[in-house]
């Protein structure tokens, strides 16, 4: 490492795609572990850093990589303070209430209405920014329901604003994010947290926990017609592909084609214990490149709009390890913006791409 000056960073201000400009190397029982320049810090590296950080560990970067992680983690954490404060206790009280319908095999109204209206109160501080951040809160595979659901819902009640929808009709969209995967509770685990590809038998399996969850929502005394339908048909497609009833464009829900679109962008930008995790422009692009053939163009089209409008300015890594910002998106190449790297426009693509979205330049 020469005379170059170290610094002393911690653990969370790294991101997967980081590309190391210095060695890094942290200390562990007063051991040294070297991981060296050009290493591109991929998910296995970053939660190996992160669990032994639980520990007496020190993590060193050179001067030069540590000014720019400390200034987008100084704005990420202004941000996301209440925010992700808020965003925390919902899925608290969400694994409470996984774990109740668990045992009871019955949804808890009283439970839901409190759930509804805590992540309502999220929904409502809300900024489009932390939606691009939404795969990063998962720390544990064994929390992967109760994040996802709350995901879901709270992407349902961003969805819902920008259409400009009521109160009312908003808190439905809630409830059906937070609550269209809970028939999941009876799918076994093997089969929900297999790693490899799932069989044909296995996905048959899988395909069943919309009704499962159908049903235990009129079990539980459900009536709302809208909120039934939303959770039995979130997976239907508009080419009649999808299930479990194979409708069609206009015979799906409004609010089941809502959902499909939360559902499937919290999904692609989550990590899996099959898949890593996706930038939002990678998801972004393949909605734009599937909008006409699976869902309702005209949401996925307000969608994208809304998030690239967000995208637009954001602090990125390049695959080549540049840092820049984001300073136009086309939607028609929405996986390779226009980044500015320290005052050079460069027109991204296959060869040197987005690997990272970290924040704002400010």
């Amino acid at each position: 490492m020469g005379n170059q000056k170290l610094e002393k960073i911690s653990s969370d201000m790294l991101l997967s795609g980081m590309y190391l400009d210095s060695d890094l190397y942290y200390i562990v029982d007063e051991n040294p572990v070297l991981l060296c320049h050009g290493t591109v810090i991929d998910a296995t590296i970053l939660d190996r850093l992160r669990d032994i950080a639980k520990q007496d560990v020190e993590i060193f970067v050179g001067e030069g990589t540590y000014q720019k992680l400390l200034k987008q983690h100084e704005y990420v954490s202004k941000l996301n303070g209440q925010i992700a404060k808020r965003y925390n206790e919902t899925r608290e009280v969400m694994s409470e209430f996984i774990r109740e319908t668990s045992y009871t095999n019955q949804i808890n109204q009283e439970s839901m209405v409190r759930l509804v209206s805590m992540t309502r109160n999220a929904v409502d501080i809300m900024q489009p920014y932390f939606l691009l951040q939404l795969g990063s809160y998962m720390s544990d595979m064994d929390e992967l329901l109760q994040t996802h659901s709350v995901d879901v819902a709270i992407l349902n009640g961003m969805i819902g604003r920008w259409l400009g929808l009521g109160d009312d009709r908003i808190e439905k969209l809630i409830s059906i994010g937070l609550l269209h995967d809970i028939g999941k509770l009876r799918i076994p685990d093997h089969i929900l947290n297999k790693p490899g590809r799932l069989t044909k038998e296995e996905f048959e399996v899988v395909k069943l926990h919309a009704v499962y969850s159908y049903e235990m929502l009129v079990r539980s005394g459900v009536t709302d017609e809208e909120i039934l339908m939303g959770v039995r048909h979130h997976h239907e497609r508009i080419t009649g592909t999808g299930y479990p009833d194979g409708l069609m464009l206009n015979e799906i829900p409004y609010f089941a084609k809502i959902t499909s679109i939360s559902d499937i962008y919290d999904a692609m930008i989550s990590k899996r214990v099959y898949k890593e995790s996706a930038t939002p422009l990678k998801v972004l692009d393949s909605f734009y490149r599937d909008q006409f053939s699976d869902l309702d163009p005209r949401i996925v089209n307000l969608f994208l709009e809304q998030m690239i409008r967000e995208l637009n300015g954001k602090l990125v890594i390049l695959s080549n390890g540049d840092v820049g910002k984001i300073t136009y998106i086309e939607k028609m190449r929405i996986a390779y913006p226009l980044v500015d790297v320290d005052g050079t426009i460069i027109q991204t693509g296959p060869n040197c791409h987005v690997v990272s979205v970290c924040g704002e330049i400010v």
